[in-house]
């Protein structure tokens, strides 16, 4: 009683300036530690983790050679993640066209012993387009749309899956290709990579705001080739080639137009995957 009573004596000599910004103050730490206090009496039902990566699939021509490449990488340190080659005679095999993605990859972990059923998650980021498609580990089956209900506020990409059961994790990733304007976020404007999920339900809980964790990208990847059952293809991706008839004419590569991503940064071993 006695250090409230202080407090208000020394809130009263304040000045009005120095009144709002102790209101304000006091009012953001409040709102700050509510969830804070909420999570450790009521712990979360449902953990979620989170990565950011690109992946490109592509070739470079040096002389008579056409190397083909797939890399895996983290967006936020732009270290590379994976890398396959491949060398080919020019002009002589069928590839793939060029093309290259960003990944939001989540972690998501039901930490109870009962199963949620008719989850909703709704995530917004600036990493997401209309163009999103969405895949996950063979122990989950879920799908992702764009909510059109909202008019003026930024549009969500919600997550639905009938089933997640009890004690069990699954990767969802959610690929956009990268187009001029993603591009141009990404590595010129320098954009932040930032996600947030608006809200998280279930049957068996309400809708409350569910803050994720950042986990290490190469956390996330080893935890999704254990799910895939050693499948060590990119999402499920197979990369083909063809190699060309001795009567076939060769090919003219040089003419494509795709614009390669900036080399990737060779980061010391068991960094690659940090933020």
């Amino acid at each position: 009683m006695m250090f409230l009573q202080d407090w208000w004596r020394w809130f009263a000599r304040q000045s009005r300036l120095n009144k709002f910004i102790s209101v304000g103050f006091s009012a953001s730490l409040v709102l700050f530690l509510i969830p804070l206090i909420v999570s450790w009496l009521k712990p979360t039902p449902i953990h979620v983790g989170v990565a950011f990566y690109t992946y490109e699939r592509a070739f470079v021509l040096e002389g008579n050679t056409k190397t083909y490449y797939y890399e895996n990488r983290n967006l936020v340190s732009d270290c590379s993640l994976r890398r396959i080659e491949q060398p080919l005679p020019k002009g002589r095999a069928k590839t793939p066209d060029p093309k290259s993605w960003v990944v939001i990859k989540f972690l998501l972990e039901n930490v109870t012993d009962q199963r949620m059923t008719n989850l909703r998650m709704a995530i917004r980021s600036p990493l997401l387009r209309p163009t999103t498609t969405l895949f996950t580990t063979s122990n989950l089956e879920a799908t992702g749309e764009w909510d059109s209900t909202a008019k003026d506020a930024p549009r969500s990409y919600v997550i639905s899956a009938p089933v997640v059961e009890s004690m069990n994790s699954a990767v969802i990733s959610l690929k956009t290709p990268i187009d001029e304007t993603l591009r141009q976020f990404m590595y010129t404007d320098r954009g932040r990579m930032t996600v947030q999920v608006t809200y998280l339900l279930a049957d068996q809980f309400g809708t409350f705001p569910l803050k994720i964790s950042r986990l290490n990208a190469m956390k996330i990847l080893n935890r999704e080739s254990v799910l895939r059952a050693g499948d060590e293809t990119f999402a499920n991706e197979k990369i083909e080639m063809t190699m060309l008839l001795p009567d076939e004419p060769d090919l003219k590569e040089e003419g494509l137009s795709y614009q390669l991503l900036s080399r990737a940064h060779d980061c010391p071993e068991g960094t690659a995957g940090d933020w």
